[in-house]
């Protein structure tokens, strides 16, 4: 009996585990894939995207995506010089390569714990302004910033962000690896604890698009407020963002239980840190691709360009990958049309 049930958890193991890897694969070839057309189609929109309103975060969003996905490619490159070091090289040989993947973890891992925070607070700032100009339509000169009060804004909140960064860095090695009398508690957790405030106030945010929803399919006048693209997209973009979060609830609440049995806190076990790493795992995760997905596959525009694209052509693909402008790029009439919805 006891020899079926080893089998058996052999199974469920081998399982488990291959459908982790099946969909690890998945996501993989899914960013590397839909990334270029993402850039692709930025470019391309970029001039139309410009007199909208929201474009300064929008923008700034579509920079902090581009540069998250460089930080998964450099953290596949740690992981696949890892496997190789650790299979294929010698031990004695490897000790002298162990510190590459190391330290590219340690960049991604610093590099991420800087910009979530900031993206999740552009994601919940821009639905609440949304949200304050579609029903307090005179808050709109107050709320929308010019190009210099953006910069000086965004300057003070990376400024803020990095500043607890510091701070709660210094106080985790300071609780991890010093005496007890050394520790100081609540800085080293004043950055996870604004780290899960900014990722409920992001599932919060939809709230605030749904009442807009709501009162446009009541008002149908005021529709012209979520007429232009960035507006629809951005709308979409945060109610798929929640629904992802939602859908990942399983893995949080399994991760988190595993944080707890394990006691891998490395310092102080705490609520805290149950909730702050899952919830960072699943937004470096998940947020890069949901912005993605939901600019190619919201818009119609987008959408029916992609579809008549011709893949076979080699000057498709180098315009897809090109660096330079795309504005001239000969493409079905529909991609320059500013007048298709979603």
């Amino acid at each position: 009996m006891d020899g079926e049930e080893t089998m058996v958890e052999k199974i469920v193991g081998y399982l488990y585990y291959s459908y982790h890897i099946i969909l690890i694969i998945i996501y993989i070839l899914s960013i590397f894939i839909i990334f270029p057309f993402f850039i692709h189609f930025t470019r391309i929109n970029r001039k139309k995207d410009r007199e909208a309103s929201v474009y300064r975060i929008t923008n700034h969003l579509y920079k902090i995506t581009v540069n998250s996905q460089i930080m998964i490619l450099i953290e596949l490159i740690a992981i696949i010089h890892f496997i190789f070091i650790y299979f294929f090289v010698d031990d004695k040989e490897s000790k002298e390569y162990k510190w590459i993947p190391m330290l590219l973890t340690i960049i991604v891992y610093s590099f991420n714990q800087i910009i979530v925070p900031i993206q999740n607070l552009l994601i919940f700032l821009l639905a609440f302004q949304r949200f304050l100009i579609y029903f307090f339509p005179k808050s709109e000169k107050y709320l929308v910033l010019t190009e210099q009060q953006f910069t000086y804004f965004i300057w003070r909140v990376y400024g803020f962000v990095i500043s607890g960064y510091v701070i709660y860095n210094i106080a985790f090695l300071t609780c991890t690896f010093s005496t007890r009398t050394l520790c100081n508690y609540e800085a080293a957790i004043i950055s996870p604890i604004i780290y899960i405030t900014l990722d409920f106030l992001v599932m919060f945010s939809s709230i605030f698009y749904i009442c807009i929803l709501i009162s446009v399919q009541k008002i149908t006048s005021q529709s012209k407020f979520i007429r232009t693209r960035p507006e629809k997209v951005i709308i979409y973009q945060t109610l798929v963002l929640l629904f992802v979060k939602l859908l990942c609830l399983p893995f949080f609440l399994y991760f988190s239980y595993s944080l707890y049995a394990t006691q891998m806190f490395f310092g102080e076990p705490s609520l805290i840190k149950m909730l702050y790493y899952p919830l960072f795992f699943i937004d470096v995760l998940t947020t890069p691709i949901v912005f993605q997905i939901t600019y190619l596959f919201c818009n119609k525009t987008n959408l029916e360009n992609l579809l008549k694209m011709n893949f076979r052509k080699a000057k498709t693909w180098k315009t897809i990958l090109s660096r330079h402008r795309v504005e001239d790029f000969h493409v079905p009439h529909v991609i320059m049309s500013t007048t298709s919805g979603i």
